[in-house]
């Protein structure tokens, strides 16, 4: 039973586990992004660097240039085509330049190394997008997406690190 829970499974969702005494820098959080259990298959954090990766998530947040429109690159291309072009479809697909590094998201360590996700804005709003390997389909990844708020998803980041760095006895000198 989580200690914690932030956020929604439809846009994104922290289910933080009670801190295990036992263990020092570890931690249970599950973590679902676009309707997808993306720590399905592996859920334990390494707290250092998690808190890391979250406060380094929100700062990118204060980057202007994370959630304009790049039309001029995309043209009206939907969310899903824009995914499969930041995540290196074949060409003949428009160059993201430096795209999709300022655009990744779900780069929260180890737990998340399986999951490609983006937040994709559009002159519509923004997306976040998910594509995870199917137990089924291995070979065949699903792409999910979802329409988000900026301001909700930096919430429920806040909470989870909030949460996670009061219960953490170690060194957090590289969040501050």
């Amino acid at each position: 039973m989580p200690a914690h829970i932030f956020g929604t499974r439809e846009t994104l969702q922290f289910d933080i586990a009670l801190k295990d005494p036992e263990s020092f820098a570890m931690r249970q959080v599950d973590i679902h992004a676009a309707g997808t259990h993306v720590t399905a298959t592996d859920n334990g954090v390494y707290v250092p660097s998690f808190l890391f990766t979250l406060h380094r998530t929100l700062k990118s947040f204060r980057n202007p240039a994370r959630f304009q429109p790049r039309a001029d690159i995309f043209g009206d291309r939907g969310p899903v085509d824009i995914h499969r072009i930041l995540a290196d479809a074949p060409d003949p697909s428009p160059d993201p330049g430096d795209l999709p590094d300022l655009w990744a998201f779900l780069q929260f360590g180890d737990v998340t190394l399986r999951v490609l996700s983006f937040l994709i804005p559009t002159a519509h709003g923004v997306y976040l997008s998910c594509e995870t390997p199917s137990p089924e389909t291995p070979q065949q990844p699903g792409i999910r997406v979802v329409e988000v708020s900026v301001e909700a998803l930096a919430r429920t980041m806040t909470q989870a690190f909030e949460a996670v760095a009061a219960e953490y006895e170690g060194d957090k000198s590289s969040v501050s």
